[in-house]
């Protein structure tokens, strides 16, 4: 099964890493045209807690797998990356999310349809940090 790493982007205003308290508001999308792994990789920026939200427009079930990294560069199977809250999944034209509480300071949020979709609609990505 290939990885594609997908990009990650604000949802709103970037705040500086100082402002521990602001929270931060990411997104990212991918459209569901294949069964590959979707990683989303992300700064922690010191949160202690991260809310993962995910938008199934599909008629295939998505797998969601959040990890935990020391490293930016860091992928799933290497030394330093621990998969945290365990596996979710999204059913078909539903939204699922969950909370995990393990501070990291880089997260991995892996994405995996069951199938290709029809029509290839695109999947939404939300991760929200929060102390």
């Amino acid at each position: 099964m290939a990885v594609v790493v997908e990009t990650v982007s604000l949802l709103g205003e970037q705040v500086h890493y100082r402002q521990v308290i602001a929270p931060n508001y990411l997104t990212g999308t991918f459209v569901i045209n294949d069964a590959d792994n979707h990683d989303f990789k992300i700064d922690g920026r010191g949160k202690s807690r991260m809310t993962v939200f995910v938008q199934n427009p599909g008629d295939q079930v998505l797998t969601v797998q959040v990890y935990g990294m020391h490293s930016e560069t860091a992928t799933v199977g290497d030394v330093g990356v621990k998969q945290i809250g365990g596996d979710f999944t999204v059913a078909t034209t539903s939204n699922e999310y969950r909370t995990v509480g393990d501070p990291f300071p880089f997260y991995l949020v892996r994405v995996t349809p069951a199938a290709a979709a029809t029509g290839s609609p695109t999947c939404t990505v939300y991760m929200n940090f929060h102390n």
